[in-house]
């Protein structure tokens, strides 16, 4: 799933996902600033989202990942990835990592685009989102 985390009815910015765990954690944002280490004026920029979230895998991202304790492989690091790289506008590694579900991009992105498919194609990409 590309997004786990959602605030009411409203997908998660990354600036959101990372306040709702630094206050969990009872950490302020200087506070948290210092752990980063970043800028808290930026900082608050990218929680308010007036700028964009750092890529996965720069410095800051890590910065951000170490002060949180989110270890390599936790399922809230996936997260966090997965909502930079979409708020950047980019497709997740995760995604692009299977094989099978890239492979059914190109139909997916016509389907959404209103580009007509075939019932073949449309079947096999129901079955895959059906079996992610």
């Amino acid at each position: 799933m590309w997004y786990d985390f959602y605030h009411g009815d409203k997908m998660s910015t990354f600036g959101e996902y990372v306040k709702a765990k630094r206050l969990e954690r009872g950490l302020g944002l200087r506070e948290f600033c210092l752990l980063v280490p970043v800028d808290a004026s930026n900082f608050s920029k990218i929680e308010r989202g007036k700028l964009e979230p750092p890529q996965p895998g720069t410095q800051l991202f890590e910065g951000v990942c170490a002060a949180l304790k989110f270890s390599g492989d936790s399922d809230e690091r996936h997260e966090l990835e997965r909502i930079a790289q979409l708020q950047r506008g980019m497709i997740p590694q995760s995604v692009l990592a299977n094989e099978q579900l890239a492979a059914k991009l190109p139909a997916f992105f016509r389907t959404i685009d209103g580009a007509p498919i075939s019932e073949e194609e449309r079947q096999e990409l129901i079955d895959m989102i059906r079996n992610a």
